[in-house]
C-alpha cells in the first residue's frame, strides 16, 4: 500500500506545465513579446542585446495579447512519480489548460488519465477509474540559476494550489484517500520567442529538480494517505505546451 501514497504527486508534477508564471511586479524575469520595431532598444529578436546606432531593430513589449495555453503529454511517453520512500505511480495521459494572468503569473487546471499504482487504478471523487482531476493552480516565475550576466539567467516556475492552504489534488486508490500539497518547480524556456514549448521535469529519489529559486527556501511537493504523515515526492514527465501566440520569458528587461 506504500505505493499508493505517490499518487498525489502526479498532479504536482503535471502542474508544473505552466511555463510562463510569476508575480505581479513588472521586472525581469517577465514574459512578453520581442517585436520588430524601427528605433527599438534591442539588436536581435530575443531582446537581450542592446542596440547600437543603426541597429535599433527590436523592442520589448511586456505582456501578451492572446493569453491562453494548453498542455499535452508528449506522444509515446509516460508520467512517472515517486516518493522519497520509493513509492511509485504512473499515468499514461495528461492534459491541461490555463492562461497568463500578469507579468509573471498564470492560472491553470489539469487532468491525468490511466493512473495506477501496483496495478490499482486511482481516481478523484466522481471521476472514472484512472482519472485524477486537479484543483486550480497558480504559477510564479523566478530565477533557478543566476548567470554571470542577466541574459545567462535560468528561469523556473513555481506552481502551487490557487486556494491558500489547499491541495493540488485529492483522490482514492482502492479505498485509500490521498492528498497532495505544497509547491513544485519546473525549468522554463527563457529569452526566445516561442509558440510551442517542450517542458521536461526530472526527479531522483522522490526529489524534484529544481527545488527552489535562487536565494529562496525549498519549495517541495508532499503527499499523505488516509491523514498520515506527509512524504516528499517528485516526478518525471515531458509535456508539450502550446500558446496562442509567440511569447518570450525575458531575463534582461
Amino acid at each position: 500500500m506504500k505505493v499508493l501514497r505517490i499518487v498525489g504527486l502526479s498532479l504536482a508534477a503535471m502542474l508544473a506545465v505552466a511555463v510562463f508564471a510569476g508575480s505581479a511586479s513588472a521586472e525581469a524575469p517577465e514574459y512578453g513579446r520581442c517585436l520588430k520595431t524601427t528605433g527599438g532598444k534591442f539588436k536581435t529578436n530575443k531582446c537581450t542585446v542592446a542596440s547600437i546606432p543603426g541597429e535599433e531593430k527590436f523592442e520589448w513589449v511586456p505582456g501578451v495579447v492572446k493569453n491562453k495555453f494548453t498542455t499535452n503529454l508528449k506522444e509515446g511517453s509516460l508520467i512517472t512519480f515517486e516518493t522519497v520512500g520509493g513509492t511509485k505511480l504512473t499515468c499514461t495521459g495528461g492534459t491541461g489548460e490555463g492562461e497568463i494572468t500578469g507579468p509573471k503569473t498564470t492560472i491553470g487546471s489539469y487532468v491525468f488519465t490511466g493512473c495506477e499504482a501496483v496495478k490499482i487504478k486511482c481516481n478523484s471523487p466522481g471521476a472514472p477509474l484512472g482519472t485524477l482531476i486537479g484543483h486550480k493552480v497558480e504559477g510564479l516565475l523566478g530565477l533557478e540559476v543566476e548567470g554571470s550576466e542577466p541574459k545567462l539567467d535560468k528561469v523556473a516556475n513555481d506552481l502551487f494550489p490557487a486556494e491558500p492552504g489547499g491541495f493540488f489534488v485529492e483522490f482514492e486508490c482502492s479505498g485509500l484517500k490521498v492528498v497532495a500539497r505544497g509547491s513544485v518547480l519546473n525549468p522554463a524556456s527563457e529569452n526566445a520567442m516561442l509558440s510551442s514549448v517542450t517542458l521536461k521535469w526530472t526527479s531522483a529519489g522522490g526529489k524534484q529538480k529544481p527545488e527552489k529559486f535562487v536565494n529562496e527556501p525549498r519549495d517541495i511537493c508532499e503527499v499523505s494517505t488516509n491523514g498520515g504523515p506527509f512524504e516528499q515526492c517528485g516526478g518525471n514527465v515531458v509535456l508539450i505546451l502550446t500558446l496562442e501566440e509567440k511569447i518570450e520569458i525575458n531575463t534582461v528587461v
